[in-house]
């Protein structure tokens, strides 16, 4: 459960389930005879692919991180660039959540800014590096809570939590004013939506904002819509659909046709 700040929001899943596809058809066809390897074949596991795809666990995405499956574009997403303002609102020390926050560039830029930063990711290694590419000083702490850890810049600023998403809740930080979501709901399982989001809704402040960027995908849908997400924050927030990108080249090859931003206040 990966989320990087790159490039119109080029996710890390985007990444991931074009090398699960061309990994498992590597093996089908050493695996398979030749004259057994057929169009039967490939659609069959094909259909294989897309449950894996859409099927991934917390130990998948953590292995992935550690063997360089995900790959990283340090620049920040247009989407951001365009809406940053619309988050923060004009105000200053603002406490900003990123769910599922991999090594997110925007977390830096937020931090110069003077604003503190809290993530969650399951990848160690995206941590480590985020802390060790910007040349921030951290320490790191068990948090047995959520059968993890915390890596914490030396002013405490940034505080970046190794967990579960599932096992993150309020007891543990709360009352953010910015939430900063590129990918992260799009990339989780579609069974496990709700929960997701009950848990971002319990996170969320009062007047806090909300910026999360879905993908338009073509041969893979994950529906998350505009009635979907009214659905989900129905009750003292207020969503809207700002914004839609059109995919670039890079994002194209992935089967993304572009990307829509909804903005969820809590009012």
């Amino acid at each position: 459960m990966i989320s990087e700040g790159i490039v119109v929001g080029f996710t890390a899943k985007d990444r991931l389930r074009k090398w699960v596809r061309l990994e498992r058809l590597r093996l089908e066809k050493e695996e398979l005879p030749h004259t057994e390897y057929n169009s039967t074949t490939r659609n069959n596991r094909r259909k294989e692919n897309v449950k894996m795809e859409e099927n991934m666990t917390v130990d998948m995405w953590a292995k992935a991180w550690k063997e360089g499956k995900t790959s990283h574009i340090p620049e920040l997403c247009d989407m951001f660039t365009k809406h940053v303002d619309k988050m923060l609102n004009s105000r200053k020390e603002v406490k900003c959540f990123v769910p599922l926050c991999g090594k997110a560039v925007e977390m830096k830029w937020l931090w110069d800014k003077g604003h503190e930063v809290v993530g969650v990711e399951c990848g160690e290694e995206a941590l480590k590096e985020f802390f060790e590419e910007n040349k921030i000083g951290c320490s790191i702490e068990e948090i047995p809570e959520i059968k993890g850890k915390l890596y914490k810049s030396d002013d405490g600023r940034i505080r970046l939590y190794c967990c579960d998403f599932y096992l993150f809740n309020s007891a543990i930080e709360s009352e953010f004013g910015a939430v900063w979501d590129s990918g992260a709901l799009n990339a989780i399982n579609e069974t496990d939506q709700e929960k997701y989001v009950n848990i971002i809704k319990s996170l969320m402040g009062n007047k806090c904002v909300n910026l999360t960027v879905i993908d338009d995908a073509t041969d893979w849908e994950i529906p998350v819509n505009f009635d979907k997400m009214r659905t989900w924050f129905k009750d003292g927030f207020r969503v809207e659909a700002n914004d839609y990108v059109k995919a670039g080249e890079k994002l194209e090859s992935f089967g993304i046709k572009g990307q829509q931003l909804y903005t969820i206040s809590k009012i």
